[in-house]
């Protein structure tokens, strides 16, 4: 077996800011996801995130639908996903910023556009 090249990098110190029980990399709806539950588990949470802003490809290229979090069942548009979601769907409405599900993918996935604004705050 080789042995991969490997690169020598010279001792220093690095300031630690803070000490975390949870450390998310990544603010899109993953990682927004995953900080809240921990954060609301009691945890000490980090989220890091590369942009000025959270919600991944959404915010940051206009990938501006949610996908999943309603399906069609028995011929009506219901949320099928609960929880942070819900919370995060309620604030994203209050603010004006979110349409009422479309069926897509053959009439049993629902899509819901938003206000990529909305999802920054």
């Amino acid at each position: 077996m080789t042995t991969p090249p490997s690169i020598a990098e010279p001792r220093r110190d690095t300031p630690v800011f803070g000490q975390y029980d949870v450390v998310v990399l990544g603010g899109g709806p993953s990682g927004i996801m995953a900080a809240s539950a921990a954060a609301r588990a009691g945890s000490r949470t980090l989220l890091v995130e590369s942009y000025g802003f959270l919600g991944g490809m959404g915010t940051a290229a206009g990938v501006t639908n949610f996908c999943g979090l309603h399906a069609n069942v028995f011929g009506t548009i219901e949320p099928v996903v609960h929880g942070l979601a819900d919370d995060l769907l309620a604030r994203m409405r209050a603010l004006g910023g979110l349409n009422e599900p479309h069926t897509v993918f053959g009439d049993r996935i629902a899509a819901q556009a938003y206000d990529n604004a909305a999802f920054k705050l």
